[in-house]
């Protein structure tokens, strides 16, 4: 097979001769640059895209991770403000115990490191527990127990609390103690030859003795209903207590209060003195249960398991 190629130019014409083959080899080389060139394109255009695709995909997962990250992060944020309240509303307990029990040691005379919850306690022992900061965990279990149990204690306390505020409330209208804070007892209660009249008669009272102007207290809460001179008293306080209880105090030189007037255990209600039928400076205690006179040695010498006024 033979191609015949004719060029003219400038009037003149010229033949080229080529073989079959070689145009056939001449077709195949140019439909295989054309190929490789189509085919090239194809895998540039192909990496492009795939690497842009996957690109993406990576930009989406990077962009879910993050999401994860924020998502773990605020979970854990919830957790550890949910523990956080829960060791606060502990400690808040804890405080309200310590408050309640340095109340009650106070009133009661109790050793405060009964009382004393600030000393941290280890959690372990035979049963020992996860620390896991987890809902429902472990941890969160032991937290909800120790709530539960302090919120019980409390509530022990309070009525233990109630209870001995009550029995002190009941000290501070019992009448008990001295009604100074020195002197001696000169004269006890019963029969005795008067001073005075040199007879013998019932003595009423105590005499406490000491110096002029030395302090003359009420030995209970209570009322004022009479404070004045009367007939071998002298000066005279006397002071109206629950449950039928009257104290006297006489002899005084001068009277600190007056009728209607409210008194306080330990309170000051009058100077010692020398009045009336008396030899010497000393306050006269009387005590009477329902208008009856009682021996005061009993109240002087009574111990008081919460009151510290005398």
């Amino acid at each position: 097979m033979q191609i015949i190629i004719f060029k003219s130019g400038k009037n003149k014409s010229s033949s080229h001769k080529i073989s079959g083959l070689f145009f056939i080899f001449l077709v195949i080389s140019v439909v295989a640059s054309l190929t490789y060139m189509l085919s090239s394109t194809l895998y540039i255009y192909g990496y492009k895209q795939g690497f842009q695709e996957l690109n993406e995909d990576r930009i989406e997962d990077i962009a879910n991770y993050k999401n994860e990250i924020k998502l773990i992060k605020y979970e854990n944020k919830e957790k550890m403000e949910f523990f956080s309240q829960k060791l606060i509303s502990i400690s808040s307990q804890i405080q309200n115990l310590n408050s309640l029990g340095n109340k009650i040691s106070t009133i009661g005379n109790l050793n405060k490191k009964e009382f004393n919850f600030k000393e941290i306690k280890n959690i372990g022992g035979i049963n020992k527990v996860n620390i896991e900061f987890e809902y429902n965990s472990d941890f969160d279990k032991y937290l909800d127990n120790m709530i539960l149990n302090l919120e019980v204690k409390n509530n022990d306390l309070n009525n233990i609390y109630k209870i001995i505020n009550n029995m002190e409330m009941k000290e501070q209208f019992f009448p008990t103690g001295m009604p100074t804070r020195k002197g001696y007892i000169s004269s006890e209660y019963g029969k005795r030859k008067n001073p005075i009249t040199k007879k013998i008669h019932l003595h009423k009272g105590v005499d406490i003795a000491h110096k002029m102007e030395t302090d003359i207290m009420s030995l209970a809460a209570g009322k004022i209903t009479y404070s004045g001179k009367k007939y071998g008293y002298g000066n005279l306080v006397e002071v109206s207590h629950l449950n039928g209880y009257v104290t006297r105090y006489a002899h005084n030189n001068r009277n600190l209060v007056k009728v209607g007037d409210l008194v306080r255990k330990g309170q000051i209600i009058a100077k010692m003195g020398s009045t009336g039928h008396s030899t010497g400076p000393h306050v006269h205690l009387e005590v009477l249960k329902n208008n009856k006179h009682i021996n005061p040695n009993k109240f002087i010498h009574y111990k008081e398991k919460f009151s510290n006024n005398n």
